[in-house]
């Protein structure tokens, strides 16, 4: 039996009926068990099987005591041990939460330390650093690693099913920020939130399967990011979940053709990959029918190359960890005109209309609303925000005010209600005694066809335009003279005030693990003044 389109009346119906993660899990097991459920790098897993090995690491964790309303902890790298471990709490009420496989080694024990978890599921090859001060400082603390440890336990667990009631108002996971500016901050979500957020997205995201037959939803943000939004529609709609070792484009253009993926979630960042990839033509990706894109900002020529490439299949979210998304949305239909060619780049360069039931204002310094035009703070109000982070009610007082998230966000709402998005406040560059917004400089900068990523950076009293080039152009030009066409190019069509100071191409600009540039570390590129290595042969 198959799930309605989430769409229609009946799927909404039983949408609104399923009130905890554990009844949406186990609805999926009851509909869809013959199924594939899972590809990682084991294999394939059908639901059935799935459902399997959720009962038995459950059995392993009631056997050590673990009770409800218990933390579980994983730091593990993109694996399908990650997603049953997420599903094994949903069935016993236990709170999940995880680190992504780049945090460092004391950022995982200060947090570990901090939160107090009651199971902790790693990769010996990450946590090695940390093993031995976890078990001596933490000794009631249950601890399996993957590999043969972990199937030993599940095969000599035995399954059972979960018997503690789950109440809806009970915080389910714990979503740990990046930790990329200090030690992650933790949000509690209830089931009640989460599952609100999914009913957003089920208004305006048509999950019917394929006619081909089963829907094949692949991750391109790592699961302990963005990529956990994934896990419940997923399960809803009855879809396989591709789950990829890594996010470079020839991992993903393979697993999209050798799965036939008709749904994947990307960052900016793969998407630009993937175009720049000179080997993308070889691929047959015509399975692919929707790419939702988020987590930071999508430079708009580079989504109006993707529409020309794959068709209008894009649909960008804005949300954030404090605010759920959907709170915009510029969907599919919305990319392009009538006769599928991409919209003009203002359209393109916003990230959509606010949903019914949010409310956006934009603010001065003040906290004051301003009028449609005027740029300022984007807050937000919406039925999935948080409230509160984890054990830390003055960075809380800081984000949430008056019942608004602070976004962190500068933007402003043009003449049709289309929200723009301008980036973090945190990363205005001073010029000639104003704050400049980077990203008004580098969507100009992105329609040059030499360059693949850019940013705009603080360095000294200079704002300086650091750029990386798309593969064709790295060999064949030289990379001064680049930069000196880059700047002309800028001089043309930025006004005097928003023209950088300098230009300066790199050989990549570092990313985070969400694939998100990292300003302060190309800032610290800039700071080191290491000459930029020029391909031997350039002329």
């Amino acid at each position: 039996m198959a799930l309605p389109s989430l769409r229609s009346a009946v799927a909404r119906f039983m949408l609104n009926r399923l009130r905890t993660a554990r009844s949406v899990a186990r609805l999926a097991y009851r509909l869809h068990g013959k199924k594939p459920a899972l590809i990682d790098r084991r294999g394939t897993l059908t639901y059935q099987q799935l459902h399997g090995r959720v009962l038995r690491l459950h059995g392993w964790m009631q056997a050590q005591g673990v009770k409800q309303g218990d933390i579980v902890f994983t730091w593990l790298p993109e694996t399908g041990e990650q997603y049953e471990t997420r599903l094994a709490t949903f069935e016993n009420g236990t709170i999940f939460a995880s680190f992504h496989k780049h945090l460092s080694a004391q950022a995982a024990l200060d947090t570990l330390l901090r939160v107090k978890p009651a199971v902790f599921i790693h990769d010996p090859a990450l946590s090695e650093p940390i093993l031995a001060t976890v078990r001596e400082r933490m000794p009631g603390l249950h601890i399996l690693a993957i590999g043969k440890p972990y199937e030993e336990a599940l095969a000599q667990a035995t399954p059972t099913r979960g018997t503690a009631k789950v109440h809806e108002d009970e915080v389910f996971a714990l979503h740990m920020t990046s930790g990329t500016t200090g030690l992650p901050k933790a949000i509690g979500y209830t089931h009640r939130k989460y599952l609100d957020s999914v009913r957003f997205i089920a208004q305006s995201i048509n999950f019917t399967p394929p006619a081909s037959g089963q829907d094949v939803n692949m991750l391109g943000l790592p699961i302990t990011g963005p990529g956990s939004g994934l896990v419940l529609p997923t399960l809803l709609s009855g879809a396989v979940l591709v789950m990829p070792e890594n996010f470079r484009p020839a991992t993903l253009a393979g697993l999209i053709e050798r799965h036939k993926v008709s749904r994947a979630f990307l960052s900016p960042s793969a998407i630009i990959d993937l175009l720049d990839d000179p080997d993308l033509p070889r691929y047959r990706l015509s399975s692919l029918s929707h790419v939702p894109y988020g987590s930071e900002m999508m430079p708009a020529p580079k989504i109006a190359e993707a529409i020309r490439r794959f068709g209008p299949i894009f649909q960008q979210g804005y949300g954030c960890l404090e605010a759920l998304p959907p709170i915009t949305w510029l969907l599919p239909h919305e990319h392009v005109d009538a006769s599928g060619e991409p919209l003009g780049l203002h359209i393109l360069s916003s990230v959509g209309r606010v949903m019914p039931g949010v409310q956006v204002v934009i603010r001065s310094d003040d906290f004051e609303p301003l009028p449609q035009g005027q740029m300022g703070l984007v807050t937000v109000q919406t039925p999935v925000r948080f409230d509160r982070y984890w054990h830390d009610p003055e960075k809380t007082a800081e984000t949430l005010r008056d019942g608004w998230v602070v976004m962190g966000d500068m933007g402003y709402f043009d003449e049709a209600g289309y929200l723009h998005v301008l980036g973090r406040s945190a990363d205005r560059v001073r010029k000639g005694g104003q704050l400049l917004n980077p990203r008004e400089v580098e969507e100009v900068t992105h329609q040059h066809p030499a360059v693949k990523e850019c940013c705009l950076v603080q360095h000294g009293e200079q704002a300086v335009l650091v750029a990386s080039l798309r593969q064709s152009w790295r060999a064949e030009h030289n990379w001064r003279a680049l930069e000196h066409d880059i700047t002309e190019y800028l001089a043309e069509n930025l006004r005097a005030e928003l023209q950088p100071d300098r230009v300066r191409i790199v050989p990549e600009i570092p990313r985070s693990f969400l694939n998100k540039m990292l300003r302060r570390e190309v800032r610290a590129m800039l700071d080191a003044e290491e000459p930029v290595a020029e391909p031997a042969h350039a002329l």
